[in-house]
């Protein structure tokens, strides 16, 4: 009976535990019948009962979550990207990072170096 017990308060620990980072991490818009404050209360002061509350009645729904833009089987999310649009000379009268300046450069390799 002892063990029983146990399994018990494990279970319990364990839902209680999903419960709380499942409502912590869920979007505020997304949650049901309670603001997100309310239903991080209501898990943490009633144990056995508040985490049950939370997946049965707060919990946001897989069918309410919105669905990503659907894309066709033969495209990718890069296909819009033209690899010519990175080889272009930018505006800028600089580089734009110090890997990309060759005084920088020649000033690291001479650190490295210094016999050369």
């Amino acid at each position: 009976m002892v063990w029983l017990a146990g399994l018990i308060t494990l279970l319990t620990i364990a839902v209680w535990v999903y419960a709380f980072f499942d409502a912590l991490t869920s979007p505020a818009a997304e949650v049901r019948n309670l603001p997100k404050i309310l239903w991080l209360i209501v898990i943490a002061l009633f144990t056995p009962v508040g985490p049950l509350l939370w997946l049965f009645l707060g919990r946001p729904r897989e069918a309410d979550a919105p669905e990503p833009a659907a894309q066709s089987a033969d495209s990718t999310s890069l296909d819009h990207l033209d690899p010519a649009d990175f080889n272009q000379a930018s505006d800028r009268d600089r580089p734009l990072g110090p890997d990309d300046d060759p005084e920088f450069l020649r000033k690291l390799n001479r650190r490295i170096n210094p016999e050369d």
